[in-house]
């Protein structure tokens, strides 16, 4: 079963979630580009409540970071 968070980055990316796993980012899916990185950032802010921060926005890259800046918020995924 895929998480939550996962389904989420499947959702803005419009891939399937079975294509998104923790490795998956802007160096290994074609459709992670800039302006989606943004709608990725903006949907875990909604989705989970809580403020990313433009140094952290820039630290992302890849699911499997998003995992660690929502444990580091205490934040279940």
């Amino acid at each position: 079963m895929s998480s939550r968070l996962v389904r989420l980055v499947a959702h803005v990316l419009e891939l399937p979630v079975d294509q998104v796993d923790a490795q998956t980012g802007p160096a290994t899916t074609a459709a992670w580009v800039s302006l989606r990185h943004l709608h990725i950032v903006a949907a875990v802010e909604d989705a989970y409540g809580i403020e990313v921060t433009p140094r952290e926005i820039r630290a992302v890259r890849s699911v499997a970071d998003l995992r660690e800046l929502l444990a580091r918020r205490g934040v279940e995924e």
